[in-house]
């Protein structure tokens, strides 16, 4: 399910962007049409969450499916900019309450977390690689309306298989009315557990890192076709983008283990921001197939890291609170990262985006850096033993 919901997902928000681009709108305005899929989720993100919680990851996980599959046919039976603007509104939403809730389902299975998210991710990576390869090629060679159905059949066949799924211990959650009144009252605000410095870092910078990818997919494609590359070929550099995000993962126990988990979601957050600001400046296609490798080497390490700091460093009864909550995080900053360099983009260039999201990146690199006082302070513990 979550190979098909990556590939869905990476596979259209290129499609939509180019079609869109066709009809003759502005970047202005597809900045607005992509900041649409954020806005709602930036305020349903966290209540999503808690829903989770409270009726379990099935329901959810139907929800999103009839949504996306809803809002897939708006633009194939009415093609504007405002059922643009509807349509991924509602991917945005179904995209959360899927996200959310199989997340959490893996976090439920036990084990080895670090291990489990990885080889959850790579299925997701699979999708990430064959999305946008897929969907480009229908697009480019069938039409807009081919493609979109393409997709419909996927989702189909993801709804199809959860509704034959049976539920997980624990999943039936139903409760009274007072016992739900008593877990609430002993709970902490979701703002007291952000006091942990590694779970507040994991949720702002698997949020960033989530936001940049998906600018890259949106943003990447304009920027291809200002540079003369066909759509074609913009999708295998998409698809590369996913195969480096597959490979990388195979490492990542090994990579934990020697230089930990903070440690490489923040560097991760160097070496994107890096690769944004140089992919502008990169006009041969071996050096960007080099650049995009290296993006998807970071990104492939961020996302399974942070979800997987999150799950273990939250209690069960509450992974889908914290998980929404980075998920919100995510949303606001997708919402507004294409409004605000969509209109520097507007008036200086695609290029423009590339370099201020790159600027954003390090910027955060340096801000969620691990703290020296701590690795001071294991020294000398070090020496008085």
């Amino acid at each position: 399910m979550n190979t098909i919901l990556i590939t869905t997902i990476t596979g259209i928000k290129p499609v939509v962007s180019l079609y869109a681009y066709s009809l003759g709108l502005s970047p202005q305005e597809i900045s607005m049409i992509i900041a649409s899929s954020a806005i709602c989720p930036a305020l349903l993100a966290l209540h999503i969450g808690k829903w989770v919680d409270h009726i379990g990851t099935r329901p959810m996980v139907i929800i999103g499916n009839v949504m996306y599959l809803i809002s897939l046919l708006l633009t194939v039976m009415f093609p504007s900019f405002f059922i643009f603007l509807i349509q991924l509104a509602m991917v945005g939403i179904a995209s959360t309450c899927l996200m959310l809730a199989l997340q959490k389902r893996i976090g439920s299975l036990g084990g080895d977390i670090d291990r489990t998210v990885a080889n959850y991710s790579l299925f997701g990576s699979v999708g990430a690689m064959i999305g946008p390869v897929i969907s480009s090629f229908l697009y480019d060679h069938y039409g807009y309306h081919i493609c979109i159905f393409f997709n419909m059949v996927l989702i189909a066949i993801a709804l199809s298989s959860e509704m034959g799924m049976r539920n997980l211990d624990g999943e039936n959650i139903q409760k009274t009315d007072e016992k739900q009144q008593a877990n609430l009252q002993g709970r902490e605000s979701i703002w007291a557990l952000m006091r942990n410095r590694d779970m507040r870092n994991a949720i702002l910078i698997g949020g960033l890192i989530f936001s940049y990818r998906e600018l890259f997919s949106v943003y990447f494609p304009l920027l291809a076709d200002n540079m003369g590359i066909t759509p074609t070929l913009t999708g295998l550099l998409l698809s590369f983008l996913g195969l480096a995000m597959l490979v990388i993962r195979f490492t990542q126990t090994s990579l934990v283990g020697s230089f930990g988990r903070m440690r490489i979601l923040t560097w991760s957050l160097f070496v994107t921001g890096v690769i944004y600001l140089v992919t502008p400046f990169s006009p041969w296609i071996v050096v960007l197939f080099v650049w995009v490798g290296i993006l998807g080497a970071g990104l492939g390490l961020a996302q399974p890291l942070s979800t997987a700091a999150l799950l273990e460093e939250s209690s069960s009864e509450r992974r889908g609170e914290v998980l929404g909550f980075q998920m919100m995080i995510n949303r606001v900053s997708q919402f507004a990262i294409p409004v605000i360099f969509g209109g520097i983009g507007g008036l200086i260039g695609v290029s423009a985006i590339f370099w201020g999201s790159g600027l954003v990146l390090m910027a955060f690199g340096y801000v969620t850096r691990p703290l020296p006082i701590y690795v001071e302070k294991t020294k000398n513990q070090r020496k008085h033993l």
